[in-house]
């Protein structure tokens, strides 16, 4: 029958528009596979990443047995990190390079005045480069500087932990 069907279709319009109804409907159908296949889920079967939740407590040294078989990304950024690299405040306050430092933020600020404000006292330091800076007692002002207290004519402030005095 589709011979007959066939050899019909050839007599009445020709072997090429055969030709490229064969064509055609191959692309239709390779384009439908295509589809299909890109709108099926995408299934990732790893045997690391799947676990079975059992509901029990882990153990403190079962946990860092398993965590030290997968290194987390804070701790792929330590092994690249070279030591010493970032130190802390507190250690620095007998090294010359503290020092320096200190003295190097000591030097940009300038005390202009003090004044009572509804009963308290405020302090106005001229911070180089930042302009004049509204102080209180506890107050951190721009990560220089803390000012610990203030008095008639100057104000006491901690620089990275060391204390200074700033004076009209």
């Amino acid at each position: 029958m589709l011979k007959r069907l066939s050899h019909r279709f050839v007599q009445r319009y020709g072997i090429w528009l055969l030709v490229q109804l064969a064509l055609g409907t191959a692309v239709v159908a390779l384009t439908a596979v295509v589809v299909l296949h890109l709108a099926l889920p995408v299934e990732v079967h790893s045997a690391a990443g799947t676990a079975a939740v059992q509901g029990g407590l882990v153990s403190e040294d079962e946990l860092l047995e398993t965590l030290q078989g997968h290194p987390t990304a804070a701790r792929r950024i330590a092994d690249v990190m070279r030591p010493g690299l970032f130190k802390s405040a507190a250690p620095l306050r007998d090294r010359p390079m503290a020092d320096k430092t200190i003295e190097k933020i000591r030097s940009q600020l300038t005390l202009q005045c003090i004044m009572q404000i509804n009963g308290e006292a405020v302090a106005y330091v001229n911070v180089q480069n930042n302009g004049l800076k509204k102080c209180r007692v506890g107050e951190s002002v721009e990560d220089l500087f803390t000012v610990l207290n203030i008095n008639d004519k100057s104000v006491e402030i901690s620089i990275i932990e060391h204390r200074t005095i700033l004076s009209l």
